[in-house]
């Protein structure tokens, strides 16, 4: 079902209490990889295969687990204990940085209770990026010293967001849930109390309505962690579940399932891209807190989007696409007008903190004798001048019906012309485009590491 207005208003109530507990699932954690996109489930299972030179039949929805279970099936359980080593050496190798659209989750500060279905760190590493959070992570699992069960039982303070690991984290040791076999066995020492939650975890598990976003969730699954998260049967309870992602389609069953014993309200599925969710959300969000005495926004670093206010479609859906291939985008939303309250902020990042320049280029700047868009150009091209052996602007055309001739762009600012011109149609970066953002982004990251 699509999301409907009063889907998204149930949940921005609950925000707007402190009450919504986000479950955030695989789809969210997409990584750069060539010329394409994938999630970090799946380039995971790649290298697997790869290092144990093993072919996999992979589909869509394919990922780790897919390459594990391949596996154990061409090799027993002899050297099981091993897998987890090498897992986690190839999380380490991969050197993964937080999505664009787990920075966007992570900014809601209304959201206080996270829970990662995966076992890397991504969802804490992106809270940490926000200035003011104090943090808690959580992680269970059943082999869990009775150390780390004593120090989860304290309860949050206040003003602590908390990320409970509800399969573990990667280490060397067996610590985490790798596959499907072990997911089970983790639910088992749940309700066994081998791994048991705290009092205070489980209370706000069972009575919080809850959002599971981009988690990919197995028939069997899916209806096993909705239980776990109500305090009654599902067919007699009254708290609220959202079940948004991509692969909401794959399991129908499932969704028949929520329909038939859950009723329409209680149990709501969206079938939805879940990075574009998660930016309907914050956008939605942002629209609630207008009013609100907010500070200034963080000086602008990573690629900065630049572009007029009826390009905002097409400069999402590149902001989306670069997030996909790893990329750390700027995207200011609210578009400034010269003078606005924050504009000297956004030029000091211009000048100082941006990485990547992207101006968009299209119908609509063609059209416009004056506009902060241009003021953001202007600056950039003056720091341009000092910048010599690698990109800082690669501008890019959004028109659909682009030759690739930048000649038709009378106005186009004289100095612009003599950079690279890349091409996104309505914001779809090309093949050509998409190659040198992710030369872009992977000389980014290798910066950081140095």
């Amino acid at each position: 079902m699509p999301a409907t207005e009063d889907f998204w208003g149930n949940i921005l109530g609950h925000l707007r209490e402190r009450v919504l507990v986000a479950v955030v699932g695989p789809e969210l954690l997409t990584v750069a990889d060539g010329g394409r996109v994938v999630t970090l489930s799946r380039l995971l299972g790649e290298q697997f295969a790869r290092h144990h030179k093993m072919p996999v039949d992979w589909s869509d929805r394919s990922g780790l687990n897919d390459a594990v279970s391949a596996y154990f099936r061409k090799e027993g359980w002899e050297k099981e204990i091993e897998q987890y080593r090498i897992v986690n050496d190839l999380l380490i190798a991969t050197k993964p940085a937080p999505s664009e659209a787990l920075l966007r989750l992570a900014s809601i500060n209304d959201l206080r209770l996270f829970v990662s279905t995966t076992f890397d760190s991504l969802m804490t590493e992106a809270l940490a990026k926000v200035p003011g959070r104090k943090l808690r992570e959580l992680w269970f699992s059943p082999n869990q010293s009775t150390d780390g069960h004593l120090r989860n039982a304290f309860p949050p303070e206040s003003d602590e967001t908390v990320v409970l690991k509800l399969f573990g984290r990667a280490s060397s040791l067996p610590q985490y849930a790798l596959h499907e076999e072990d997911q089970l066995e983790w639910l088992y020492a749940f309700l066994t109390d081998t791994a048991h939650l705290p009092g205070w975890l489980r209370s706000q598990l069972w009575d919080s309505p809850t959002l599971f976003v981009g988690c990919r969730i197995p028939d069997w699954l899916g209806r096993f962690l909705v239980r776990m998260a109500s305090r009654n049967r599902l067919s007699m309870a009254s708290k609220q579940f959202f079940i948004v992602g991509d692969s909401v389609s794959w399991e129908p069953e499932l969704a028949g399932f929520f329909s038939t014993y859950c009723g329409g309200t209680r149990v709501q599925v969206v079938e939805m891209n879940a990075a574009s969710f998660v930016a309907e959300l914050h956008q939605r969000w942002r629209a609630q807190h207008k009013d609100d005495t907010v500070p200034p926004p963080a000086t602008p670093r990573g690629i900065f989007l630049s572009y007029a206010h009826e390009d905002s479609v097409a400069a999402r859906r590149l902001s989306e696409a670069i997030t996909r291939m790893g990329g750390d985008v700027w995207l200011d939303e609210q578009r400034l007008q010269a003078g606005d309250p924050w504009d000297e902020e956004i030029l000091r990042g211009i000048r100082r903190g941006v990485r990547l320049f992207v101006p968009l280029i299209s119908k609509h700047t063609e059209r416009r004798e004056e506009g902060y868009v241009f003021k953001e150009w202007g600056e950039a091209l003056k720091r341009a001048d000092g910048i010599v052996g690698r990109r800082f602007i690669v501008p890019v055309v959004i028109d659909a019906d682009y030759d690739g001739n930048p000649e038709r762009y009378q106005k186009l600012q004289t100095d612009l012309r003599r950079f690279q011109f890349g091409h996104a149609p309505d914001g779809e970066p090309t093949e050509a485009l998409t190659k040198t953002l992710i030369e872009e982004i992977r000389a980014m990251h290798a910066q950081e590491v140095a």
